[in-house]
């Protein structure tokens, strides 16, 4: 099976990102852990104005099916940081290493456009595969980077230099 992982740069790609977001959005809304720790105020409009808000998307593509998505945006820091957000893969497609693939594809772009760091939150309680994910990668508890006011949030960063 061919995957690819690419910038979302026309409609139909952001499209496709849209829709895995909301795939996203569902899935904690409809997890116990989620519902209760994650906050997904505004989130609809957040998707209506894609890729507004976000320095880059990827998305994987199984067959030139969409299967997977993760968001980068940039985040005011001493140094040059970015966060990741939205690391997604759609439940057909999982057990392919989708996952690790779109870590390592927005670890690769984020240093191929000079980030220093990166950062992301996550409710361990609600995802705890990705936390074991961004460990594995290399990333390190952190102090709180933003206001996200969810409870239960752990911190994340890793050094890209």
């Amino acid at each position: 099976m061919p995957i690819v992982i690419n910038e979302a740069s026309h409609d139909l790609e952001v499209t496709a990102v849209r829709q895995l977001m909301r795939d996203y959005g569902n899935h904690l809304a409809n997890n116990p852990s989620g519902a209760a720790s994650i906050c997904l105020t505004n989130y609809e409009q957040e998707l209506d104005k894609l890729p507004a808000g976000y320095t880059v998307l990827l998305l994987a593509k199984v067959d030139d099916a969409p299967a997977g998505c993760v968001a980068l945006r940039e985040i005011p820091r001493k140094e040059r940081a970015c966060e990741m957000k939205r690391l997604w893969v759609d439940n057909h497609f999982r057990g392919l290493g989708l996952g690790r693939r779109l870590m390592e594809a927005a670890i690769q772009w984020a240093t191929e456009h000079a980030f220093d760091s990166m950062y992301l939150d996550t409710v361990p309680a609600a995802m705890p595969e990705a936390v074991r994910l961004y460990t594995g990668f290399g990333f390190l508890p952190a102090e709180r980077y933003n206001e996200n006011p969810v409870a239960g949030l752990a911190f994340f960063v890793k050094d890209l230099r």
